[in-house]
């Protein structure tokens, strides 16, 4: 059988523009506690794990309101992601780019799969991805990419991300990293293998490190 290279995207700030609907969730979830965070705070925990945000960004509140916050996120989430959604300018194109390459696709986000399959539904993509990994229980994303990879077969593969999460999963799992640079934190990912500035520029950043055999599975 042969194997095939495979791309793994984070999927909020690297496919999906989360903006447009998780942060007035975020406000309305907020107002329901009687909580205040900056645009710029909810901005800078996208990507980030539930655990990460409560313990950066609430970290007072217990165990059982931690509960009832995402509960009540979750229903204000779907409402705002139904009337505002947009994936970034050239996602698709740049999904159907690769697969016609041949190359498989795969998505591993601090998301659930029930979070992930949602998004990539109301976005239309989710014939374009061959591959879910969600967060997991106790582990972190070098963990769970690290499962994605033993599960998928591949060739080769590279991760594709816009924050830290990524570059450190990519770098534990001895994979190239692409950094966006048009997601929610650019600085991060200044020291990426390839940097791009718009999803198009993708597929070509895909071959580039793939073809260079600088990291290639052992």
């Amino acid at each position: 059988m042969a194997l095939h290279d495979l791309v793994v995207f984070d999927l909020d700030g690297t496919l999906n523009r989360t903006e447009l609907y998780a942060v007035r969730a975020h406000q309305r979830t907020l107002e329901q506690f009687g909580r205040h965070l900056s645009e710029e705070d909810i901005l800078d925990s996208f990507g980030a794990s539930n655990d990460d945000f409560f313990s950066n960004k609430l970290p007072d509140l217990t165990a059982r309101q931690r509960c009832e916050y995402l509960d009540a996120y979750a229903r204000y989430e779907v409402e705002e992601l139904h009337q505002n959604k947009a994936a970034f300018p050239h996602v698709p194109e740049m999904l159907n780019a690769l697969r016609d390459a041949g190359m498989r696709t795969a998505v591993c986000s601090n998301a659930s799969v029930r979070y992930i399959r949602l998004v990539l539904t109301e976005l239309g993509l989710l014939e374009s991805i061959d591959y879910i990994q969600p967060i997991e229980p106790g582990l972190q994303k070098e963990d769970t990419l690290k499962k994605l990879l033993e599960r998928a077969v591949h060739r080769r593969a590279v991760m594709v991300g816009d924050r830290f999460y990524d570059k450190i999963a990519a770098f534990e799992n001895s994979l190239p990293f692409i950094g966006c640079a048009y997601g929610f934190a650019p600085k991060e990912v200044q020291d990426a293998d390839i940097v791009v500035t718009d999803a198009a520029q993708i597929p070509q950043a895909v071959f580039n490190l793939l073809t260079c055999g600088c990291h290639d599975d052992q």
